[in-house]
Parts: C-alpha cells; structure tokens; sequence
C-alpha cells in the first residue's frame, strides 16, 4: 500500500502531510491503549487467585487500572441475605458507608444499577438528591460509573469505579468497563463457590476425624490412603489393612462388590467389622473399612447375664435359708427341752447341739439379711457389728483353705450413720477378694482385719499378704466388670458395688497394694455428727 492510500484509509479525505502525522499519532494512541486495556484484564485474571480476599482482589484491580485510567476509588455491593450492601471499598480509608447499611431500593443509584442491569455514569451536580449523595460529596467524587455483575447470567452485585476528576470517557471505555465487570463478577463468584467446597470439605473432614469409631480407605490392594484418628491411634504404623484384618473378608468385598459385616477378633479385643465398597460409574474403586470395638459391649452382655444367674442363686439361698429355719427352731427348741432333762453325761451334748443350732440360725439370718435387695435406711450402726456379719459368712472358709485370719476390732468404737446390711456387703467383698489373693500363694496364707478411729472417720481395714495388684491396674479395679480373677472365678462387681455403697454413706474405699507382697483395702466412714 502506498503513502496516498495509507493516507486516505487513516483519515478518509485528502490530507496534507501534517493532517497525517496528526491522524496517525491518534491512531497509534488508541491502539497503545486497547492493548493497555487487554493487558489490564489478563494482567488482572493471571493475578486473582481463589484465596483472594476481596479488598486485596480490588486493589490489584486498581493498580491493573491506573496504566490506563485515572480510578481513585473502586467499591464492590453484593446481594446477601435479601439486601444489596457494600461488601469492601479500596483504598479503606475512602470508605463513606458502614458494611452493615443495606442500600434503599428506591433512591439509590447502586440499586438502580443492580435491579435494572444498566450502568449509570454520574457526575454531581447541585440537584442532587439520591441516598449516595453525601457520601460523593464528602469524598470528593467528580465522577462514579456504576456498573452491574453478572455471572452465569444472574446479577449479583454492583461495582463502582470513583475518580475526583470530571469523567472523559468514551463508548470504548464503556465496553472496556462492562467487559471488566464481568470479568471481576466471574472471580467473585468462582471464589466464593471454592471457599463453600473448600468449607464443605473441611467439614468432612472434621466429621471423619471425629468419629470415635475407626474408619480405614484404602485401595483395591488394600493399601490405606487414609484413615481418621481413631484408627491413626490404635494402629499407628499399618500402611496396609491386612496388617490387622483378614484378607478373605477385604476380598470378598471387592470381588462381589457389596458390602459385608462380620465380628473379628484383632489381638485381644473384638470388633464389628463393616466394608463398604467404593464406587465411580459403577466400578469399585476402593473399599471403606469401619470397625468399632466391641469387647467392653460384649463383656458386659457376658456379665449382665452372669449377673442374672447370681440374682437367682441368691433368691435360691434365701428360699432354702428360709426353708431351713424351720427344722432348726425345731432342732434347738428341742435341744432346750432335754437339756432340762439331761444328766451330767448328756448335758455336754446337748450344750454343743445348742450353740451349732443357734450359730446356724446367725449364718442363715446374716445370709438372708445380705440378699435383701430392698433400700437400707440408716441408722446409728457400729462398723464393728456389719463385720461380725460379714465374718458369720466368710470365717469359716478361711479355716477350711486355711487362712490364717487376724482380727482385732476397736473397743468403744463411735457409732455411724448406715447399713448394717450394706456396710456387712462391703466386708463380704474385702474378705472374699483377700481369701482369692491368698489362695494363688504356696506359703502361710494370711489375711488381717481391724477397726479403727480418729476425731473424724471410724475405718476398716482388710489386708492380706497374697499376690497383691500390678501398680498399671490399681486405677480400674474400681470400674464396674473389670476384674484381675479368672472368668469363673469373678464378675468385676464387687469393687465397684463397695465402692458406691461407700460412696453413698458419705464415705471412701481406697487400697495400696504391692505386687507379690499383698494389698490393704481401707473403708472410711464418717462418725455419726456430736458423736
């Protein structure tokens, strides 16, 4: 192309030579500025980032803009909770409107704007009356083109480019600005839809960690790929779930692709086991591993109904307790008439006759008094009494595993407010615990009781030199069904009901205990008040 059609294609007439160096720079300039204007929305978009806060996103935006444009002021009002508010103002300090006002419906350019999806360049003048209008004027704003966001065809908000230069704006720039609006309502939105995944997911997250339960997910090989803190604590170091789980269980899953639910027994405990086989487009991809420990569950189950059978045992013992009774008024009553007629080779006889009868009836009465399940009142009661009960039902089994049994009680022991039946309860238990501990050792057996006081408890104690409790388990013996005992042997009550009957008489029932030495266990009961 030649000078003279260069010339007239740039200007449309026929120019002299100064007209066209005038054109071209004209031309030049408006180039140089739409290539400034590309530049300032890729420059903008490679910048935004998801974690973006808005103020930092207009701020960039700003400083994107003053290559080009003299912009003192950029303001973003979004739609929430049924109302258009301004959501941030950058530079801050050119913030006028406090975030919580809500813009009127009518009288307000920014919700003529957002309800009408037009853009509205203002210049002030004198006739002002809208609800923005102070704060322009406070600001010093000589021209605010507002310009609505849209996104995904929805707008959600209204952003505002302020100068304190009259505006000298062109239809290009105008283009410039919508296309830049829009642009800015696609980074708000994308951001605030990765903020609610992100929200979501931590959520999950929180939830799957939290889970008292164990929850495993692992691959088709049966790698774990993640796993929450439950199992993270009770097996640290597995990489692979076939490290405490059978195989066969995991591959049944994934070849019927369904899930399945079996006990296991891992080490000593006993979980339900759940696998749920993961799916995307129907093809399992991975497999979901639930446990949650069931050995607690299942001892108690044990216990309750051991628990049962003693209940019936003890109605059993009191039925024939009661049965009893009546050949033994008999057995004494005439025992006491032939002593009347006894001569001095029979009187012996018939003493010893006696005291066994009347011994029997004080087990049998000791016995039916312990297997009343009725509320105790109490009453003023000595501790020496409850385990002169306890030892009517204990002390002969000692004799017979021959044990030998110490027992020194306080004289002019103060009196208490309780039980006599619960208080004997708790001496029954210590006696019988200290019997079993002697019983594992080869040497002499011993086992020692005694009563004691000072100005504010009155105490018994029950020690016994047998195999005593590891120091690990001295904090559970307590808790209900744990015991150190064989299964026949024991069910884990008798602590912990002493305990609570303690408890409930305004007491303590503590022990110290060294391993192979022998244990004492101590019950301190407060003396009855003014006593």
């Amino acid at each position: 192309m030649n000078r003279p059609d260069m010339i007239r294609l740039l200007t449309g007439v026929q120019s002299s030579k100064r007209n066209y160096y005038t054109e071209l720079k004209r031309t030049v300039d408006e180039l140089q500025k739409k290539n400034s204007q590309l530049e300032v929305i890729n420059e903008m978009m490679r910048s935004f980032n998801v974690d973006m806060s808005v103020q930092t996103m207009l701020k960039h935006t700003q400083e994107k803009l003053e290559k080009v444009y003299r912009i003192d002021r950029l303001s973003l009002a979004v739609w929430e909770d049924g109302s258009l508010r301004i959501a941030d103002v950058y530079p801050e300090q050119a913030a006028f409107l406090p975030g919580e006002t809500a813009f009127p419906a009518d009288g307000s350019l920014y919700s003529e704007v957002f309800l009408t999806g037009q853009d509205i360049l203002y210049v002030p003048s004198d006739a002002d009356s809208f609800f923005e209008c102070e704060a322009f004027q406070v600001l010093s704003l000589r021209s605010v083109w507002l310009f609505p966001l849209r996104s995904r065809g929805v707008i959600t908000g209204v952003i505002g480019l302020a100068s304190r230069e009259p505006a000298a704006f062109c239809q290009e720039d105008r283009a410039f600005f919508s296309h830049l609006s829009g642009q800015i309502a696609v980074c708000i939105e994308n951001a605030r839809l990765y903020h609610e995944v992100l929200l979501s997911k931590s959520r999950w997250e929180s939830t799957f960690r939290a889970v008292a339960d164990s929850i495993v997910i692992t691959d088709l090989n049966g790698t774990i790929l993640t796993k929450n803190d439950s199992a993270a604590a009770n097996w640290p170091q597995a990489k692979s779930v076939f490290a405490f789980l059978a195989a066969e269980l995991f591959e049944q899953t994934v070849q019927e692709v369904k899930p399945h639910m079996e006990e296991v027994s891992i080490g000593s405990q006993v979980f339900e086991c759940a696998l749920y086989p993961l799916l995307d487009d129907g093809q399992i991809d991975g497999v979901i591993v639930y446990l949650k420990n069931i050995t607690e569950k299942q001892l108690m189950q044990a216990q309750i109904i051991h628990s049962g059978q003693l209940a019936a045992i003890g109605e059993m013992a009191a039925g024939v307790a009661h049965e009893l009774n009546n050949p033994l008024t008999a057995i004494i009553g005439n025992t006491q008439l032939l002593l009347r007629l006894s001569t001095s080779e029979t009187k012996p006889l018939l003493t010893d006759i006696e005291e066994c009868g009347k011994r029997c009836r004080a087990i049998i009465r000791s016995l039916l008094a312990f297997s009343r399940q009725e509320p105790a009142s109490f009453i003023p009661c000595s501790l020496n009494d409850a385990l002169y009960e306890a030892l009517r039902l204990t002390g002969r089994q000692m004799e017979k595993q021959r044990i030998e049994l110490t027992v020194e009680l306080a004289e002019e022991l103060p009196l208490i407010d309780g039980s006599i039946q619960q208080l004997s309860q708790i001496a029954v238990n210590l006696l019988l615990n200290a019997k079993d501990a002697c019983l594992e050792k080869e040497t002499a057996k011993q086992v020692s009781v005694w009563t004691e006081f000072d100005k504010h408890s009155v105490y018994m104690r029950v020690a016994d030199n047998g195999c005593g409790i590891p120091a690990q388990k001295l904090d559970d013996i307590f808790h209900p069904f744990f015991t150190t005992k064989s299964a026949h042997q024991g069910t884990g009550l008798g602590l912990s009901v002493s305990l609570g009957i303690a408890e409930s008489h305004g007491g303590t029932l503590t022990v110290t205990s060294r391993q192979h030495e022998g244990s004492t266990f101590t019950l301190a009961i407060p003396r009855r008040k003014g006593i």
